[in-house]
């Protein structure tokens, strides 16, 4: 039985969705997708298959420009590390939330499911005496705590403007890349013992540390 070029672009571009599918880690599935797209788009071609084509048409920029999104945020999440108080990077991913005065980010004991990009305004933590002003997050720890209980309250001293990201959020850009994941589990360390070594020296000034709620 002879064997088509288009048969074997087909083959090919099923091999590649498969394995698009079925691979977790987010930029070798991206890379998977945008080629199974080209060889899904050559194999609509060479077969006639019109909507084959144009369905590999509109996927096709879509996956390239998630591949780019993931490779930007791996790469500011990098330098992130070396500038240590810059969270810049994950606005993105982030949603924007508006508080007024005296509305309360979270409370102590409670469960916590997001942290909290403070963009404009002043947050007061009773627990340290400290103010949290524009560039600082809050409660990122609670995403690695047991029960993601919450260690402080947050109170808007001022009206805030910020941004908001779900732990389950969170959680699925580290399951998308594992270097993310590293870089953030460096950023939240670093920043913790910032936290520590300021109240070592002297328990009312915090500042804009990264706090354990």
């Amino acid at each position: 039985m002879p064997i088509y070029l288009t048969d074997v672009v087909g083959w090919i571009a099923g091999v590649l969705e498969v394995y698009a599918f079925q691979e977790k880690t987010m930029i070798p599935l991206r890379i998977a997708a945008v080629f199974a797209c080209l060889f899904g788009f050559a194999y609509g071609y060479l077969s006639h298959a019109y909507p084959s084509m144009a369905v590999s048409l509109v996927l096709l920029p879509l996956n390239l420009w998630r591949l780019k999104e993931l490779r930007r945020l791996i790469a500011d999440s990098g330098a992130s590390v070396i500038r240590q108080s810059n969270y810049e990077w994950l606005r993105p991913f982030m949603h924007r939330a508006d508080f007024r005065a005296g509305d309360v980010l979270f409370r102590k004991g409670e469960v916590g499911d997001a942290a909290f990009l403070i963009g404009a305004g002043d947050v007061r933590i009773p627990e340290h005496k400290a103010t949290v002003g524009a560039g600082g997050l809050l409660g990122e720890i609670g995403l690695l705590t047991a029960g993601h209980i919450r260690t402080a309250t947050a109170i808007c001293q001022t009206d805030v403007r910020a941004w908001r990201i779900s732990f389950a959020e969170m959680e699925q850009l580290c399951l998308q890349d594992s270097k993310f994941c590293l870089h953030l589990a460096r950023i939240i360390v670093q920043r913790y013992q910032a936290n520590l070594q300021k109240s070592a020296e002297t328990p009312a000034a915090i500042g804009d540390a990264a706090h354990p709620a």
